[in-house]
């Protein structure tokens, strides 16, 4: 049986098998089904149907002792408006690195960094392509019937493991996000999660604030992506496109 195949049978929801050949064209198919989901009460978003995205599935039913995806999806909705956004930040920061400072300045140290002001206006969903910018096999555009974006992580359940946080801590986290910024989970790999930025951030200062609560989010974003604060910060001044990977 195909990922495809699989999937059809976890979850009944209307999809497309997506091909593609450029960042462009998968810009333009996002951004039309996301004015066709706001018209008609759904919300899109892309996955990488391999095979450790579908083991995980799996075996999150496994550990919620049910085979129907649906109720899994109904307790991550349920968990994640018990949980405080901000509070769980500062908390899973503190339980998973030892860079926790009281004034978010001593995060950037390098005071002869040039921001870059260039226009940041393009959806580059990279986590649908290969190394070698080929497009991924087994990439699909799920209609999910909700109008809450951010509940789509609670959906399609990646995280707890490698330092991500479990499903219902995503989605408090997405919505706090969201409603800052509009921020809306956009594509889902195994292991990396991209937003599409609605109303992104417009001064260095609160990019600096939003690039400290990326880091708790997801530290691999700067131990192992960004390598400073600085660039974190520089990557989410302006742009519409927000990038988190778990190693």
């Amino acid at each position: 049986m195909s990922n495809i195949e699989n999937f059809k049978e976890l979850y009944n929801f209307e999809f497309e098998e997506i091909k593609a050949e450029s960042f462009e064209e998968i810009e333009k198919k996002y951004l039309a089904a996301y004015k066709d989901g706001k018209e008609k009460g759904y919300t899109p978003v892309f996955l990488v149907l391999d095979d450790n995205l579908l083991e995980t599935f799996e075996i999150n039913m496994e550990d919620e002792d049910t085979d129907n995806m649906m109720d899994l999806v109904k307790s991550n909705l349920e968990k994640y408006k018990d949980i405080n956004a901000v509070e769980f930040l500062k908390k899973f920061q503190e339980q998973t690195t030892d860079d926790v400072k009281e004034d978010i300045e001593e995060y950037f140290t390098d005071d002869d960094y040039e921001f870059d002001d260039d226009d940041k206006s393009n959806l580059e969903l990279s986590t649908l392509f290969d190394y070698e910018g080929n497009f991924k096999e087994n990439v699909i555009l799920v209609k999910v019937p909700t109008t809450k974006p951010y509940e789509v992580l609670g959906y399609f359940g990646m995280g707890g493991y490698n330092s991500c946080p479990f499903p219902a801590e995503q989605v408090a986290v997405a919505k706090y996000w969201y409603e800052k910024y509009g921020a809306v989970p956009a594509a889902i790999t195994y292991d990396e999660i991209e937003f599409y930025v609605e109303k992104p951030v417009q001064t260095l200062e609160e990019a600096k604030k939003l690039a400290v609560e990326h880091y708790a989010f997801c530290y691999d974003l700067v131990d192992q992506c960004c390598g400073t604060f600085e660039t974190l910060a520089d990557g989410l001044y302006k742009n519409i496109q927000w990038y988190f990977w778990w190693d």
